[in-house]
């Protein structure tokens, strides 16, 4: 038998199959080969957030027996280190106790459980808020070709419905992510975005950020968050936006929300550092992002230390230090944090 000296490894000799996803910012499958490279020290993680690697793994039995199987799921964080590489002593850590109590057995309902019971009081575990549990799971009963919540249903008939103003206080939030994650499955639907109450919209929006939308979809978006001129509903908005291939139309209104003179709100701020990052790649908007944070120094130094930590953006970022359309209020809380930084 092979040694085991990572989770790549053990997943191998799994009698079954497994999924990986990251659970950070938004849903979003992990290749195995990305996984792996990770844990062998060969790469950053490609998603960090706020210093750790957050992931969802989902473990089952070969095809034929997935209708009745109970599948395995592990939620756990791992830390990383200044160049978001594994910091692999917490890892190795946790394999060896996953190897001590259940060994490789990992489908084994009763080992399982008990290792369920363990992995409680680990240090690496977590439990994801209720929206990104509700999307992991929409997306679990698509891989295990199992059918979508008893929510589903309803949540369908509303959005197809004219009357969106009523009975949606009744509509559950696991109804929403299986709409969103079967959104392929659902005709254009994006003349109902403009209409939708505003809870609606939220609940939503923040399943959409983990999906790709449609160019039409997309743009209603877009219109219904330019249009307003409540801060809360721009972010939801953008939220909804954020993993479409439509770049263009987002950076666009990317750039509207942060070239005006009135100062970008710290949600908009946020969200962009959150959900939008890749768009900070972008040297333009990245020079717009910074000049924004740069009205409250604090509010800089957090959101430009979270983008340091992203693989693609540091030298990015580095380069707007430098560049020389700087207003001196950037050039100052580029200084302060830099002073920090040699404290």
């Amino acid at each position: 038998m092979q040694a085991i000296e990572s989770l790549s490894d053990l997943f191998k000799q799994l009698q079954g199959q497994y999924r990986i996803y990251d659970m950070g910012c938004c849903l979003s499958k992990l290749s195995s080969t990305d996984f792996q490279a990770f844990e062998a020290g060969q790469k950053a993680y490609p998603l960090p957030w706020l210093r750790h690697a957050w992931v969802g793994i989902l473990l089952w039995p070969q095809a034929k027996q997935q209708a009745q199987a109970t599948p395995t799921i592990w939620f756990l964080k791992f830390p990383l280190d200044e160049r978001g590489q594994l910091i692999q002593a917490s890892r190795d850590e946790f394999l060896n106790q996953l190897l001590e109590t259940i060994g490789t057995n990992m489908l084994d309902q009763a080992a399982a459980s008990e290792w369920a019971e363990q992995l409680k009081h680990s240090n690496l575990a977590f439990t994801p808020e209720q929206a990104r549990m509700a999307a992991f799971h929409a997306h679990a009963s698509l891989v295990l070709e199992q059918p979508a919540s008893s929510y589903y249903t309803a949540v369908s008939q509303y959005m197809r419905s004219n009357q969106l103003d009523q009975n949606w206080q009744k509509l559950g939030l696991q109804g929403f992510a299986d709409f969103a994650a079967r959104l392929e499955t659902h005709a254009d639907w994006h003349q109902q975005v403009a209409q939708l109450p505003a809870p609606v919209l939220e609940t939503l929006a923040v399943q959409l950020e983990n999906q790709q939308l449609n160019h039409k979809l997309a743009r209603a978006f877009i219109e219904r968050g330019q249009s307003s001129s409540v801060e809360g509903e721009k972010v939801t908005c953008l939220r909804a936006v954020s993993q479409t291939p439509d770049a263009g139309s987002r950076q666009q209104w990317l750039a509207q929300l942060m070239a005006s003179d009135v100062i970008t709100g710290v949600e908009v701020l946020a969200t962009i550092t959150s959900k939008c990052s890749n768009d900070l790649l972008d040297q333009h908007l990245m020079g717009l992002f910074l000049h924004q944070c740069a009205h409250d120094q604090g509010i800089f130094n957090g959101l430009v230390q979270e983008l340091m930590y992203r693989p693609k953006l540091r030298s990015v970022v580095l380069a707007a230090f430098r560049a020389p359309e700087r207003n001196p209020r950037l050039i100052q809380a580029i200084g302060s944090l830099m002073g920090q930084s040699q404290s």
